[in-house]
């Protein structure tokens, strides 16, 4: 049968993995992470008991997968794809020039997940652009109805937190994370026009707008995407807890059961580091 994969592309820090949660709270849908990290993990969830469901559901993708792959090791497969996602492979994929054993090897791991899941909507947050073109040049089109998110985060609270060191990320200076920041949200920008131009279903959102009203802006994702994101609108309204899904990887949220909506916040300091960012990015979050 076919799936629906809603593919959520943004920045690093951008609560790319809880808004993943949140849409996996809907009816007949699951929410799988950062799928993207599935080679460089060996096919192992990262701090997951070993008896978890969600330590389960992936031992069985990497069976169905190991039964499709090629002589190649996970190890060697990891480079592969880095090779063909990075955002350094970002004009690559643009192109189509993807390695042939790339995009086989992709092909092969959604079918792994296809056979293995028995929701019709498939959440994934890796982000990348790169492999958000990718997944629009070679997957099967009877396997994947594919549509986009596109989840930006205020640059100043995620230069903030590219400068926290206690986290699985790893951190990056001010200069740096701003750099980062500015060039990743443009290939994302460029990236999501690029997929609406070919025909799928694309929503750009601002995390704070999110975080402010939640069930507004999940309403117009579920008109941008022709989705029923009803069932996690109700569980926001009554403040019922948000189950965690099957997330391969991501934020360290993943691994709570569950998941409350907080009230938003801002209390950003404004300094001269608040206008420097807010000034270097204005032209991907205006």
């Amino acid at each position: 049968m076919k799936k629906t994969l809603i593919y959520i592309i943004g920045a690093g820090r951008s609560g790319t993995t809880f808004f993943d949660i949140v849409l996996g709270n809907s009816k007949n849908t699951i929410s799988l992470g950062e799928i993207n990290r599935f080679f460089k993990r060996n096919g192992i969830p990262p701090k997951r008991d070993v008896q978890s469901d969600v330590h389960l559901f992936w031992e069985t993708v990497r069976e169905s997968f190991e039964k499709t792959s090629n002589e190649m090791t996970f190890e060697e497969l990891n480079t592969l794809f880095r090779n063909n996602e990075f955002h350094s492979k970002f004009l690559k994929s643009l192109l189509k020039k993807s390695d042939l054993s790339y995009k086989n090897n992709l092909k092969n791991l959604y079918k792994s997940i296809l056979t293995n899941v028995e929701q019709n909507v498939i959440i994934e947050s890796s982000k990348y652009p790169s492999r958000a073109l990718n997944i629009s040049n070679y997957l099967d089109k009877s396997d994947f109805d594919i549509k986009y998110i596109y989840l930006k985060k205020d640059p100043v609270k995620v230069i903030k937190s590219f400068n926290k060191k206690d986290i699985e990320q790893p951190s990056k200076s001010f200069l740096m994370a701003n750099i980062y920041y500015l060039f990743v949200n443009i290939m994302c920008s460029l990236a999501l026009r690029i997929l609406k131009q070919r025909g799928h279903q694309t929503y750009c959102v601002k995390n704070e707008a999110f975080l402010k009203n939640p069930n507004t802006i999940l309403q117009e994702a579920s008109e941008a995407l022709n989705q029923d994101f009803s069932e996690s609108q109700e569980k926001i309204s009554k403040n019922k807890p948000l189950n965690t899904g099957f997330l391969f990887d991501g934020n360290r949220i993943r691994l709570k059961e569950t998941l409350f909506l907080e009230p938003y916040k801002n209390n950003t300091k404004k300094n001269m580091k608040y206008y420097f960012t807010r000034f270097f990015n204005y032209i991907v979050y205006r």
